[in-house]
């Protein structure tokens, strides 16, 4: 059996006609400006979505930035604190070391 003998190749035209007619029913097929109207809509979506996704990324350099500055505060507060400490430990020193020199020569005085 030859394949030009087939019932459906020699339907020609009503077969094109008729996967023509299932194309457009099933969407796959569609006017030129429904195409138009649809990349418009998606081009749109993509400009929200870039324009979105832009302001969330200067938000968290902002606030990246913010933290950045609360952790050098932070960090500039414990060390005026460490220093203060470190300061009155000296002088606790000193003063120790002031009162053991004045008890040692009040015992030699004695």
């Amino acid at each position: 059996m030859d394949f030009a003998q087939l019932p459906i190749v020699q339907g020609g035209a009503v077969v094109v006609l008729l996967a023509v007619v299932w194309l457009i029913y099933t969407g796959r097929l569609v006017p030129r400006s429904t195409l138009d109207d649809v990349r418009a809509d998606r081009d749109a979506r993509v400009k929200e979505a870039n324009d979105d996704a832009e302001a969330w990324r200067r938000l968290w350099e902002s606030e990246h930035e913010a933290h950045d500055l609360t952790r050098r505060a932070y960090t500039e507060e414990m060390r005026a604190v460490l220093l203060a400490s470190t300061e009155g430990t000296q002088i606790g020193v000193t003063l120790l070391k002031e009162i053991k020199a004045a008890g040692q020569q009040g015992e030699r005085h004695d």
